[in-house]
């Protein structure tokens, strides 16, 4: 299989869950929004965020990739909109680019085509291969920050 064609159609939907989740992870926000010193408490909502979920992707590809021994090296970007939350209160919407350099199994150690764009098992088949992504780095970028609610009993 051509990967030009596994990585950008084959496994477009997969890569972009796998980022998504990653960016989702709670323990990401504290790099988010390092750069970013303009907002209020910002240390107190960090030690108190519960959630994350991504609102919108405005845009999300492949950049570059390479095979190297038995791995496919891939750097991917992600523009996204991103919510924060204490327990169902919304506190943040954050808004940037995340910047991942993974690596999945080539095609030689792995048979993707479970994810071909036809198959209707995607979630099935994704919560058995997202362990198949390990993510080597990530940084984020252009990253806005609003605060959508403050919370009673946080210090203003």
């Amino acid at each position: 299989m051509d990967l030009d064609y596994l990585l950008n159609d084959v496994l477009e939907e997969y890569l972009l869950e796998c980022v998504s989740e990653k960016i989702e992870e709670i323990s990401e926000l504290p790099k988010m929004l390092k750069d970013i010193n303009y907002l209020d408490d910002k240390q107190e909502f960090l030690n108190k965020t519960t959630k994350c979920e991504i609102l919108d992707v405005d845009e999300n590809f492949v950049d570059d990739y390479c095979v190297s021994g038995n791995e496919i090296h891939i750097q991917y970007e992600l523009s996204f909109i991103l919510q924060t939350f204490i327990d169902s209160e919304f506190i943040w919407r954050v808004q940037g680019c995340a910047r991942s350099e993974l690596t999945i199994p080539d095609t030689n150690s792995m048979d993707w085509s479970v994810f071909d764009p036809q198959d209707d098992n995607f979630s099935d088949d994704y919560d058995k291969f997202k362990e198949l992504v390990h993510f080597q780095k990530i940084s984020y970028q252009e990253m806005e920050c609003d605060t959508l609610y403050v919370m009673p009993g946080i210090s203003k």
